[in-house]
C-alpha cells in the first residue's frame, strides 16, 4: 500500500513539473504575442534567406523551442551569429496525391546566446504575400484574444483593400494540393497536415503534428480565415476588409 501511494506521489510530482514547464513556455509565448503590438521595435521581416522573421528582443529559449517542436533539430550548424537549427515539416498526402517532398516546409532557426533570434520559411511563401502585408498581419496578432485555459489565440486583420487578401488559389500555389477540401454553403475549407521529421528523417503521426486550414469564399476565393494547431495551441486570424 505504501509503495502504491509513493508511486502516486511520484506521478503527481512529475505531472506538476511538466505542467509548470509548459505553463512557463505559454507565458513566454504570450510575451512574444504582446511584442507584436509594437512590431517595428521588436521584429524585422526580410527576404535574405527566404521569408525571415527577426526577433530584435528575443524571448523564447532553446528549451522552449525543443518543447514546442517535441524534437531536437534534424541538423545544427555553427554560424557567426551562433547556431543554425533546421526542422522539416513533411506534408502529408492522401493515397491519390503524389507531390513527393515538393511542398515540405523546412524551417531554419538562428539560436544566439540560448535564445531564438530568427525564423526562416521557404522563399515560395513570398510569391503571393508581400512583406508589408505580412507585417500588418503579424502586427494585428498583437491584439489577439488569448485564452490560457483554451490554449488559443484569435485575432482579426482589418485591411483597406480587398485585393490584397490572398485567395485559395494562392494557398494551393504555395502549399500544394490540400489534404482535405470541404465545401460548405458559401465557403470552402482547405486543410493541410504536416508531421515533423525526427533526427533520422522519418515523420509519422507520433511526431509533432501541425494542422493548418484556410476558409475561403466560394465566389471570389478570398480568404476569410486562416487557422492552425500545433502542440495543442490553436491560432486563428480572421480577415475583415471592405467590400468592393
Amino acid at each position: 500500500m505504501f509503495i502504491k501511494s509513493k508511486r502516486v506521489f511520484v506521478l503527481v510530482g512529475l505531472f506538476l513539473i511538466i505542467s509548470s514547464l509548459s505553463s512557463c513556455v505559454f507565458v513566454r509565448m504570450i510575451k512574444v504575442k504582446n511584442q507584436l503590438n509594437d512590431f517595428d521595435t521588436n521584429y524585422d521581416l526580410n527576404d535574405e534567406r527566404g521569408l525571415t522573421l527577426v526577433f530584435k528582443n528575443p524571448v523564447l529559449l532553446t528549451d522552449d523551442v525543443i518543447w514546442l517542436m517535441k524534437e531536437s533539430p534534424v541538423s545544427v550548424e555553427r554560424i557567426d551569429e551562433g547556431e543554425l537549427w533546421t526542422y522539416v515539416f513533411q506534408k502529408q498526402h492522401t493515397a491519390s496525391q503524389d507531390e513527393g517532398d515538393t511542398y515540405d516546409i523546412p524551417i531554419l532557426m538562428v539560436i544566439e546566446d540560448g535564445k531564438l533570434t530568427e525564423v526562416t520559411f521557404p522563399e515560395r511563401f513570398l510569391k503571393n504575400l508581400s512583406i508589408p502585408l505580412l507585417k500588418k498581419m503579424l502586427a494585428s496578432m498583437g491584439n489577439a484574444d488569448v485564452s490560457k485555459l483554451g490554449r488559443s489565440a484569435n485575432s482579426k486583420f482589418s485591411g483597406d483593400d480587398p485585393a490584397e487578401i490572398p485567395t485559395s488559389d494562392n494557398v494551393i500555389e504555395t502549399l500544394g494540393v490540400p489534404y482535405e477540401n470541404e465545401e460548405s454553403g458559401e465557403n470552402s475549407k482547405l486543410s493541410y497536415l504536416y508531421y515533423l521529421e525526427n533526427s533520422e528523417g522519418n515523420a509519422d503521426k507520433d511526431n509533432l503534428n501541425f494542422e493548418l486550414w484556410f476558409i475561403a469564399d466560394d465566389q471570389d476565393k478570398a480568404l476569410k480565415r486562416v487557422g492552425g494547431k500545433i502542440r495543442g495551441v490553436k491560432l486563428s486570424l480572421d480577415f475583415d476588409t471592405p467590400q468592393q
